[in-house]
């Protein structure tokens, strides 16, 4: 079989692409230094973690609910129940946070210790102005344990469980 000048000229064009395509090639998303996108993504988590936002610090209170922010945690106690949130408090750049912790129901009279047991769970909300809505949700069932509003500076409405 014999080739005219097309048509070796349309082969050698076709195997360079083929060529092209098997080769490895920078992805969408990585820069000339050849750094990956999991790179890139860890630096912008890094400088996002960097300029986060920190809840403010002191009390938070509202109807059933009060927050105490400060730098060594956060301490969260309700009607008939507490809790803590075991990783800093911060927002993201739209106001919101979500972070882990954990709540322990509690019921008028002494506390057996087998009964006094933190269950996990997600707080999460928002703040806007110094308002904050905070939902609490258990990891394991995903009950939505509530909903409340606080406003920073006031020491909140709690009736304690008798």
């Amino acid at each position: 079989m014999s080739f005219n000048d097309s048509q070796l000229i349309s082969l050698s064009f076709l195997v360079t692409l083929s060529f092209a395509f098997l080769l490895p090639h920078q992805a969408c998303g990585t820069h000339s230094n050849n750094r990956s996108g999991t790179q890139m993504n860890q630096q912008r988590n890094a400088r996002d973690a960097a300029t986060a936002q920190r809840v403010s610090e002191g009390v938070w209170g509202g109807d059933h609910v009060r927050m105490e922010v400060s730098r060594k945690g956060t301490t969260v106690e309700f009607d008939c129940a507490h809790g803590q949130i075991i990783e800093p408090l911060t927002l993201d750049s739209t106001g919101r946070f979500v972070a882990k912790g954990t709540y322990t129901r509690e019921h008028g009279g002494p506390m057996r210790d087998s009964e006094n047991a933190a269950q996990p769970v997600t707080y999460s909300g928002n703040i806007k102005d110094q308002t904050m809505k905070l939902s609490i949700t258990l990891t394991n069932s995903s009950e939505n344990v509530g909903t409340f509003t606080l406003k920073h500076g006031s020491e909140g409405n709690l009736v304690k469980c008798l």
